[in-house]
């Protein structure tokens, strides 16, 4: 992740229904988003998540990675879902 300067790591708890994970951010260089948990955890990007759709995050350390270099880094919000709920998605952001 060099290059940018991490303005914030959290955990956040993914719910059986969509679930914030990341507000939106003009200035966002770089996003990791790890799956921590034991299920599956599907992502959206500028709307509601829903179950089997968007980008799937696998279990046990999967991970999802935007940076300025690839050109894939979205600042829009983006929002999570899993199948049962209280599921630990880590979130590290980069300016």
């Amino acid at each position: 992740m060099s290059n940018y300067s991490v303005s914030k790591h959290t955990a956040i708890t993914v719910g059986s229904s969509s679930t914030a994970v990341n507000t939106g951010n003009s200035t966002r260089r770089y996003l990791l988003l790890v799956n921590d948990s034991d299920e599956v955890i599907y992502l959206n990007f500028g709307g509601t998540a829903a179950l089997n759709t968007g980008v799937r995050i696998n279990p046990n350390g999967g991970s999802f990675e935007m940076t300025s270099v690839l050109g894939n880094v979205f600042q829009g919000a983006i929002n999570a879902v899993s199948t049962s709920g209280n599921k630990v998605l880590l979130v590290t952001e980069g300016v």
